[in-house]
């Protein structure tokens, strides 16, 4: 682990629709193979539900100089008001340039408020194995709506012993996926430093388009808290019901993220 700032320090403007605040936590630097990766999670308590967005992140060396700036996509389509979102943003710098990690969310024209939609998915994760420094994230995905689920996409957030997000991998190549169909297998593999403290547990969130003409993102499913190498007992929690974006909530200062209700299933 190395050094690093608060992430709410870099850039951060205001928007006169928020009432409330938007804050990052658990947030790491860490050093994967030869580049450091920054990453976070984001809660909103803005008072209104985001839908489309992107992360704004700053690389700094050890003098405070800017290194490089990303802009990643989040983990989720959707923040939705008391939720959290997650990402990470590796350096193309060697790790001995890098020092510092900051970051914002991204309040330029992808940035959308609105509404989710209903959705019913069922999340099952099959395996979570890490072999040296890669990490494989497998399982599947099934539509029980009505509607189609268009573009549907797994993301798999990594986290340390101490809470910290270290790395947010995402897979978007799946099939739409219509209530008839068989379920929809992922699989996400990737870098992970060979430590146990390092690397400690997952969680699995997936979301999708409502296919029923809006398009907006259905609210996330997850599974949490799953041990890497191993299988540990996952409790079910129902997701939770949408909450509707304010229709004029005022200005505040700070980036927003969500963690996303859960509808987990055994191994």
């Amino acid at each position: 682990m190395k050094k690093f700032l608060v992430a709410a320090l870099f850039g951060i403007v205001g928007l006169s629709a928020f009432a409330g605040t938007c804050t990052f936590a658990n947030i790491s630097l860490t050093t994967i193979g030869t580049h450091d990766t920054f990453a976070a999670e984001l809660k909103n308590d803005s008072g209104a539900s985001i839908l489309q967005h992107n992360f704004v992140v700053a690389f700094l060396d050890a003098s405070n100089n800017v290194v490089e700036v990303k802009t990643v996509p989040g983990c989720l389509r959707s923040i939705r008001n008391g939720q959290f979102d997650f990402f990470s943003a590796t350096s193309s710098s060697d790790a001995s340039v890098t020092n510092v990690g900051l970051a914002r969310i991204a309040f330029d024209s992808t940035f959308k408020v609105g509404d989710t939609a209903d959705g019913d998915v069922t999340l099952k994760v099959t395996d979570v194995n890490r072999s040296v420094g890669s990490l494989t994230v497998a399982g599947t995905i099934k539509n029980n709506d009505s509607d189609t689920l268009v573009n549907p996409t797994a993301c798999v957030v990594v986290y340390g012993t101490n809470g910290n997000v270290i790395l947010v991998a995402k897979q978007t190549d799946l099939n739409d996926i219509a209530q008839s169909d068989a379920a929809e297998a992922f699989s996400i593999t990737v870098d992970v430093p060979d430590s146990d403290t390092t690397v400690d547990h997952v969680s699995v969130y997936v979301d999708g388009l409502d296919g029923s003409g809006d398009a907006n993102p259905i609210s996330p499913v997850s599974v949490t808290d799953r041990n890497v190498n191993g299988c540990p007992t996952v409790t079910n929690t129902p997701t939770t019901t949408n909450t509707p974006a304010t229709s004029t909530p005022a200005v505040t200062d700070t980036p927003v993220a969500s963690t996303a209700t859960n509808t987990p299933e055994g191994c």
